[in-house]
Parts: C-alpha cells; sequence; structure tokens
C-alpha cells in the first residue's frame, strides 16, 4: 500500500508557564511540512528555524493510537512521547552535553480529516535534571498546501 503525501502549511503555537510565572512565554511559527499516514497513524515531516537565531531544526511528528510522539533532529536533539496521564523519560542533547528530561502529559489531542486539515494539542509539565522546569502547551494547526 503506498501512502499519499501531502504538503501542508503549519502552524505551530507554543506557551511555556514556570512555577510562580503570571505570564506565558510563546512562540508562533509558520512552515511548510509533509503529512502522510491514513486513518489511524499519521506523521508530519517539518522544519523548525529557532526565532532568535537562524538555526533549523528537523521534526518528525508521529500520532498514533492516542500517542504523539515528537523527534527534534539537529545539536538540541530530543524524542518525546506524550501519552495522556503517562510520564515519559529520556534525554535532552545540546552541544554542552546531554540532560535527563521527564514529561508528564496532562492533554494529548489530534484529528486529522478527510481534506487533510488538522490539529495537534498538548499540555505537558517537563522537568529536567529531576527539578520542574515549566508548564507547556502546543497547539499545531495544519492545512494542504499542495501535493508533494
Amino acid at each position: 500500500m503506498q501512502v499519499e503525501k501531502t504538503q501542508v502549511l503549519l502552524s505551530v503555537t507554543g506557551w511555556s508557564h514556570t512555577q510562580g510565572d503570571e505570564d506565558a512565554d510563546s512562540v508562533r511559527l509558520l512552515t511548510t511540512g509533509i503529512l502522510s499516514g491514513s486513518d489511524d497513524a499519521w506523521r508530519i515531516d517539518y522544519t523548525e528555524t529557532q526565532p532568535d537565531s537562524s538555526t533549523a531544526h528537523d521534526v518528525v511528528l508521529k500520532m498514533q493510537k492516542g500517542v504523539v510522539t515528537m523527534e527534534r533532529l539537529g545539536d538540541y536533539a530530543t524524542s518525546m512521547v506524550f501519552e495522556k496521564g503517562r510520564r515519559f523519560e529520556g534525554s535532552y542533547h545540546t552541544p554542552y552535553g546531554a540532560l535527563d528530561m521527564g514529561i508528564f502529559s496532562t492533554t494529548v489531542k489530534y484529528a486529522v480529516d478527510e481534506q487533510k486539515t488538522g490539529e495537534v494539542s498538548l499540555k505537558y509539565q517537563l522537568d529536567l535534571q529531576g527539578q520542574f522546569a515549566a508548564s507547556h502547551e502546543l497547539h499545531i494547526r495544519f492545512c494542504p498546501s499542495g501535493k508533494a
């Protein structure tokens, strides 16, 4: 079975709340990517450019059976697993060394319709080196921009 690939336009919005912080830091990104998959398993490949530099990272987002995985490649590489009510432990790699990372997901939702329009919504708590770092929200919306 050949998997159809669709070029999509992505709007990525993220918020970060630190403990005792009233205001959230937010980041917005518009980019293009490739959506592939079928009814119960989807994948989006896109490139993310950091707003404070021109550093680009390739990102692979997979959605299947209520679980979302995100893999970021490059100098700041990581692999994260989001499953509601479950904790994931992994590493956040930097040019200066690796940090232990923990993620506890409180919201994990995604949907893709027949027109290949969809969204991903994640809320999670992040700790680094065993210490609470921040609560995060990530919303990704996408729609077709042409065939890949």
